[in-house]
């Protein structure tokens, strides 16, 4: 079994796995090869020089705490199933991990197709969404006060705009520029769907959608204020004699629920949508800034199986408003996983409900560590909402 980066002329074998293991349209599919695959950022397992396993590290920069990381976003993890089994997702993902540590790069995401398959290499549950199921018709009271155009390219710097003012108050978020509009417009024609942006006076929201039948998805739904929102609700109920319910993907925060005439006919559901990991748990650390002039020092063991550089105690101090933290030899305050490290860093939980998750109890060993982690990790509303 031999693990390595992909070769460019090896594009064909890597499209091949893909095909075999999702269900994507061939547009789709063309439209992912030429604009997001790079063979520099895909791991292949070989068998007898064949490549039969394969996954990409899509590069991002996301926002968690106000500060910007670069992030690999792990995506079409694939094995052919003459080999499944063996012991190649295993090999490939343990080796994906080492090469990010190798990379400087501090954190990732995954989409997983099942959590049971990525918990066992420290990735966990980091997100949700709201996602709306509605009767087209319980949204034909609200009125479009302005005007909605399709968006193009040159919707870009507005779209940027909506999006940022919208996501203001989430974490976890992709910073996105314009370069990644260029991509998403792309992306959603590749998949048969539409962006429409809200203009009344200026442009204040947009919806990205697509028609399934008499269903309509709504991917996107962003807006700068009520009225906004409301308009583009209107716009969706337009489509009324073409789609029978539509459902909306939200992050956590979102608004809709307290505009609509009657919640009682509407299904809110939280849907977990993304993992997340800690690449380098010291880096990390000593990434972080608090705005308390408090001094304190533990010890805490993280436990990582795959990454033997963030597997062991560290010690975590705070001294002027900074944090300093290095791996040490010695006994510790509090043990972790690093699944629940990962979760504290991304902010999706605090150390109260990691206690409670992990079954920890609070004790004299303990409590400065406890008290650190409270300083440290506060719980935020995260969101994000890439797909590949």
């Amino acid at each position: 079994m031999n693990m390595r980066y992909a070769k460019e002329e090896e594009i064909d074998d890597i499209k091949e796995i893909w095909n075999y293991c999702f269900n994507d349209e061939d547009s789709f599919v063309n439209y992912y090869f030429n604009n997001k695959y790079n063979n520099n950022n895909t791991i292949v397992a070989c068998e007898d020089e064949d490549i039969v396993s394969s996954l990409q590290l899509n590069q991002y920069k996301i926002k968690l705490d106000d500060k910007e990381y670069e992030t690999s976003y792990v995506v079409g993890v694939s094995t052919f199933p003459q080999v499944r089994g063996r012991g190649y997702m295993k090999r490939i993902m343990e080796y994906s991990l080492n090469e990010l540590y190798k990379k400087n790069q501090i954190v990732s995401i995954l989409m997983p197709i099942d959590y049971r398959l990525y918990r066992k290499y420290g990735y966990e549950h980091c997100y949700d969404q709201l996602e709306y199921y509605i009767n087209i018709e319980d949204l034909k009271n609200f009125n479009l006060l302005g005007r909605m155009y399709k968006a193009n390219e040159e919707h870009i710097d507005d779209l940027i705009d909506i999006n940022n003012l919208f996501l203001e108050d989430v974490n976890g978020n992709v910073v996105r520029n314009k370069e990644y509009y260029v991509n998403l417009f792309k992306e959603v024609e590749s998949e048969n769907g539409h962006i429409y942006v809200y203009k009344d006076g200026s442009y204040k929201g947009y919806i990205i959608y697509f028609l399934n039948g008499d269903n309509m998805f709504v991917r996107e739904l962003f807006y700068k204020d009520l009225d906004s929102l409301k308009s583009i609700l209107k716009f969706i109920y337009n489509h009324n004699t073409q789609c029978k319910k539509v459902t909306i993907s939200a992050p956590i925060n979102d608004k809709i629920r307290f505009v609509l005439e009657n919640p009682k006919t509407i299904d809110i559901k939280v849907k977990p949508f993304m993992m997340g990991r800690v690449i380098n748990v010291e880096d990390y650390l000593n990434g972080l800034k608090i705005n308390s002039d408090i001094e304190l020092s533990a010890n805490v063991f993280i436990e990582d199986k795959f990454i033997k550089e963030n597997n062991g105690t560290f010690n975590i101090k705070i001294k002027d408003k900074k944090v300093k933290a290095q791996k040490i030899k010695g006994e510790c305050n509090l043990y972790m996983s690093i699944n629940t490290f990962t979760q504290l860093a991304f902010s999706y939980i605090d150390i109260k409900e990691a206690m409670i998750l992990n079954n920890i109890n609070k004790n004299a060993k303990n409590k400065e560590a406890i008290h650190l982690f409270e300083l440290l990790f506060k719980k935020k509303e995260n969101y994000i909402n890439e797909y590949v």
